[in-house]
């Protein structure tokens, strides 16, 4: 596998799980209004979920794996392997959130699947 290839996928995964990872911090957050007079405590309400951490690491980590790609890639070879992280994300969000997972969304993964492989080809 080509190794700029590899750090697309690496990256794209690291975001999805860490958009994940991140909802699932939210779920615990419960109402937050990030209005002028409340922002501080809000931000830091927001900062000691676990979660929430370990998703903003994530994507962190994964923003700067794909400045790393971008140096390396064209960009209209990169770019459309980021919305692979729309297929993980449906797929993890069905196992872990138990959301639904339908006709629709299928059609939708196996088209950006193919394009994903059209463009690239």
């Amino acid at each position: 596998m080509n190794r700029n290839l590899t750090e697309i996928l690496i990256s794209v995964l690291m975001g999805a799980l860490g958009q994940t990872i991140l909802k699932l911090g939210a779920n615990k957050l419960g109402n937050i209004s990030l209005s002028l007079s409340n922002i501080v405590r809000d931000i830091l309400h927001i900062l000691i979920i676990p979660e929430i951490l370990i998703g903003l690491i994530l994507f962190g980590s994964s923003f700067l794996l794909w400045i790393k790609v971008l140096t390396k890639s064209d960009l209209s070879y990169a770019y459309p392997m980021v919305s692979l992280g729309y297929v993980l994300v449906a797929l993890l969000s069905k196992f872990l959130f138990n959301e639904p997972f339908t006709f629709n969304k299928i059609i939708g993964i196996v088209m950006i699947v193919s394009g994903v492989f059209i463009l690239n080809s």
